[in-house]
């Protein structure tokens, strides 16, 4: 039986209409709700068993923008400071494509199964990471090999907290310092996040924003043990995201969930090649 993730701390949306494309982008613009309870303390570090336990994806979906937000540059993406009213990162579940195409994306980093590396390298599955330092950090190396099979990493927080329960300087610290390591280890700094339990307010857009985010991701179906949880109806649509996480039996996993996206007459896409190429400048 699929587990639901922690309320969603937000209640209402502003939207922008941008000109190039006429492609929506919407941002949080709210705080959290008093009284509730997340699943994970803000505090304490990750466990194996703190990770977006969702069958659907959060309420709210928009479409990528036409174009990344534009704001101060500093040399230093991690230290630069933009003023509190400057844009925000927008946050895109759905890409608007005319292939039939999905983008697989993989969450967290805590199972480092050897054959999974070689099934990506030897059938070119275009996959993007959202990676927490804490599940990563005893063996950086097996995501270099993953890196060289194509995928993208990108950051997931140091630690997996609960955003929307920190100050805007706490989330600035797990969304900045990964992004920091990984630009070390792997040659590239990440230009996209993933916020753990899809949890978002304001600051955490904020953060994201100084921290050198140009987006935040979020996805339309959340894959457990190779099969799809849908948001609406039976079958993927095309320019969906999906959610995987690094758990056991990977490679077989993978390779059901594979079938089913091949069985829908859709395949995998790097999302690299289908978002504006600024989101990828950091």
């Amino acid at each position: 039986m699929a587990l639901r993730p922690p309320a969603r701390t937000v209640t209402a949306t502003a939207c922008t209409l941008l000109a190039a494309g006429g492609l929506t982008a919407c941002h949080d613009t709210r705080t959290p709700q008093a009284g509730r309870s997340p699943s994970a303390s803000a505090s304490g570090g990750p466990t194996r068993h703190r990770r977006p336990r969702s069958t659907r994806s959060p309420a709210r979906t928009t479409t990528s923008p036409a174009a990344p937000p534009t704001g101060t540059r500093t040399t230093n993406p991690g230290s630069r400071t933009l003023p509190d009213d400057g844009p925000l990162p927008p946050v895109i579940s759905h890409v608007p494509v005319r292939s039939r195409i999905v983008f697989v994306t993989i969450d967290d980093g805590w199972e480092k199964d050897p054959a999974f590396v070689r099934l990506v390298r030897e059938r070119r599955i275009p996959l993007t990471l959202f990676l927490t330092n804490a599940a990563i950090k005893d063996d950086y190396g097996y995501f270099t090999g993953l890196r060289r099979a194509g995928a993208l990493i990108e950051d997931h927080t140091m630690t997996h907290p609960y955003l929307p329960k920190l100050s805007y300087a706490r989330q600035r610290e797990e969304i900045c310092a990964p992004a920091d390591i990984y630009a070390r280890r792997y040659g590239t700094r990440p230009t996209l996040l993933r916020a753990p339990y899809g949890a978002t307010d304001r600051a955490t857009l904020r953060a994201a924003r100084d921290c050198g985010m140009k987006a935040v991701l979020f996805w339309r179906e959340v894959v457990t043990n190779g099969r799809i949880a849908y948001q609406s109806g039976h079958r993927l649509r095309p320019g969906d995201i999906l959610l995987v996480h690094f758990k056991p039996h990977m490679t077989a996993d993978f390779e059901r969930l594979l079938r089913t996206i091949g069985e829908q007459g859709l395949r995998p896409a790097a999302i690299r090649e289908h978002l504006p190429a600024g989101y990828f400048r950091s």
